[in-house]
């Protein structure tokens, strides 16, 4: 690292950063459709509420974002990203009374928006690429972009959720992997929806009654019960039958250990499907342990709170499940989604924690979480036009609060909490500074495993098994080529200088030629692909969307916090001594720093050193430098060398401010 960056990242001469009542229970009475708002007063009304709440507590409101703070925050708030440097001076420059109004209503049916809410939705419904590690999972993925693309209501894509049925790889049905995704664990799966869609935690009502909330095991099996006839399946028993198909088996029984597997493979790919029927009752498990019920009882499927939801004799109980439980009238339903999204907005929920609701849970503000849970419904549960309104608001574009959400202390809002980036948020902005329009660049789509599938659907045990031989017969031969790839880098270690060059030349190619295979319809439909397209860095240079649902370890994204997916909302935002040498010295670098990226192409455009810094500062931090810092850093750009304005660049990459939504 220069002396340059190094000093003013020690220094900090950059400028300092500017600055819980619930539904009920089971008991809880219902409520009545809430009555039509004029729309445009929502914000007003919003602000309203929050104004009284901090003058009732001796609280003053932080004051108005300026226009740079502002742009920052929305670009990143709605689109994921930095805005570019073109973006952010046609903001500054622009006259308009309206533009604040403008900028939102354009980001929030922008593909940034869309970009964006992926990553808030794949954490929380822990959306893999592959699942469970064997199973494909780009069709939901696929599934949860063209929800948000078309900008279906939260409540029908639950619904969705629940319902889904069907063959996981055939178009149109990618819901199914709402289940795929806890095949083998149903009761982890409903566990993970009450979390989820009905912010309350019984988990631990599986093996024994709550500890600390009102929930019975009883309980929790009574909501197992709606989803107890719903299967997994991953085989061909729908195909399995007719002449052949027995010989095919015993057949199948005798192959080689690699087209046994093969086969194996087609039954988590082709064969992958949801299955349902009319049950709609669970028995107590063998170890039920309490005397109001026996173990092995049939229990009848019951809501947990609001209307029983019995499911009619004869009837669908994921119908009569997924009705209950997207209705207005549910007491959570509504209030937990209001909630969430006010936190992703804000920073804190007006109830926290938002997936922990139980009787003595009490919003910060009762009669602000009483309103936006009214709106979301008044809003058709349209997530783009909610958060549009809240962004809107003045309470959303008050300068940023250093106040933090303690546990048993009220929020006030005084202003949007300032946070740090998410992974994705860092990764996507450092792309806007390193290629033009990363929304236009894609990743892999499920379109060739929907083609699979229909070139694959109708074939017989037979036909399969044939397939089968084949991919087992392509496996071998990668683990042959795998096997020479290892053998040639062991002799690469001990080689001359002169051989050097001609092993890497056969390296490649054996490695293109393993990868063509895998690639192939014979190798493994369910691994990611990815572009062949790739910055200087060796990285796909695609925003945190476009990857592998999570990205490997070792990855840039998974340094700075990305979930795992493997519990819910597993993403972290925690500074580690790791993300400090990634971004001084990362990969990374020769991608910004290249003369083709567009903030130094924007550099290149300036006429002389204090106007290179100026715009540096407006396409890495979307403001002007104050006069310190021009001061400063222009005194070290006086020869408008590459390198030196580089140093200027990673020094605002790495400040503080940089990695902060104030």
């Amino acid at each position: 690292m220069s002396p340059l960056r190094f000093v003013a990242c020690l220094l900090g001469v950059l400028a300092p950063l500017t600055a819980a009542d619930a539904p009920g229970r089971r008991s809880a009475p219902t409520t009545s459709p809430p009555a039509a708002v004029a729309l445009t007063d929502a914000k007003g009304t919003i602000d309203r509420l929050v104004d009284e709440h901090l003058a009732k507590a001796g609280v003053k409101p932080t004051p108005r974002t300026t226009d740079e703070q502002f742009l920052r925050r929305i670009y990143l708030d709605a689109a994921g990203r930095i805005p570019s440097y073109e973006e952010t001076r046609a903001f500054l420059d622009s006259r308009a009374s309206d533009k604040r109004s403008q900028l939102i209503a354009k980001l929030v049916g922008s593909p940034g928006w869309v970009s964006h809410q992926f990553n808030w939705w794949a954490d929380l419904l822990r959306a893999e690429t592959r699942m469970m590690n064997r199973y494909p999972g780009q069709p939901y993925l696929d599934w949860i972009k063209i929800s948000l693309r078309e900008n279906k209501p939260y409540d029908a894509m639950v619904r969705e959720l629940l319902r889904a049925e069907g063959h996981a790889l055939e178009k149109g049905h990618g819901a199914t992997g709402y289940y795929v995704r806890d095949i083998g664990m149903p009761l982890d799966n409903m566990a993970n929806t009450v979390q989820v869609f009905l912010g309350t935690r019984v988990a631990c009502a599986q093996c024994h009654d709550h500890p600390t909330d009102v929930w019975k095991r009883h309980d929790f099996f009574e909501m197992a019960a709606y989803t107890a006839s719903t299967q997994v399946r991953r085989d061909f028993s729908y195909a399995a039958s007719g002449p052949g198909a027995l010989k095919a088996r015993r057949e199948m029984g005798a192959q080689p250990p690699d087209v046994r597997n093969a086969f194996r493979q087609l039954g988590y790919t082709i064969g992958l499907r949801v299955e349902d029927s009319t049950k709609a009752t669970i028995p107590l498990p063998h170890d039920y342990q309490y005397t109001d019920h026996k173990p092995g009882e049939a229990v009848p499927a019951h809501a947990l709170f609001g209307d029983a939801a019995t499911v009619k004799k004869g009837g669908d109980p994921r119908e009569t499940y997924a009705t209950w439980m997207t209705s207005p009238l549910n007491p959570r339903f509504t209030a937990v989604i209001a909630n969430r999204m006010w936190k992703k907005v804000m920073g804190t929920g007006v109830v926290e924690p938002v997936d922990n609701f139980t009787d003595d849970t009490r919003a910060a503000n009762p009669a602000l979480f009483t309103y936006i849970t009214k709106l979301m419904t008044d809003v058709g549960y349209d997530l783009r036009r909610f958060q549009q309104i809240l962004f809107e608001s003045e309470t959303y574009q008050r300068s940023a609060s250093r106040s933090e959400a303690v546990a048993g202390e009220t929020y006030y809002f005084a202003g949007a909490m300032l946070r740090r980036l998410s992974a994705e948020q860092l990764w996507d902005s450092l792309l806007t500074l390193a290629i033009a329009d990363p929304d236009a660049l894609h990743g892999d789509t499920a379109e060739p495993l929907y083609a699979y599938y229909e070139a694959n659907k109708d074939k017989t045990a037979q036909e399969l098994m044939a397939m089968a031989i084949e991919m087992g017969s392509t496996r071998a031969k990668a683990g042959e080529l795998q096997k020479e790839f290892a053998e040639l880098r062991a002799k690469m270690a001990n080689a001359a200088p002169g051989e050097i060059k001609a092993l890497r030349e056969q390296l490649k190619a054996l490695g293109d030629k393993r990868q063509e295979l895998m690639s192939g319809p014979n190798g493994d439909m369910t691994r990611y692909k990815g572009p062949n397209a790739k910055g200087k860095s060796g990285m796909a240079m695609l925003r945190a969307s476009e990857l592998p649902s999570p990205a490997p370890q070792g990855h840039f994204l998974r340094t700075f916090g990305q979930s795992d997916r493997e519990v819910i909302e597993n993403a972290s935002t925690d500074p580690t001594v790791t993300q400090a040498l990634s971004l001084l010295n990362g990969s990374l670098h020769a991608d910004l720093m290249a003369a083709t990226s567009p903030m130094m192409q924007a550099v290149a455009r300036a006429r002389d050193p204090r106007e290179k810094v100026r715009t540096l500062f407006l396409a890495i931090l979307s403001r002007e430098p104050t006069p310190k810092e021009l001061l400063l850093l222009q005194t070290h750009a006086q020869d408008a060398g590459v390198g030196t304005l580089g140093d200027v660049a990673w020094t605002l990459i790495n400040s503080s401010e940089f990695k902060f939504l104030q």
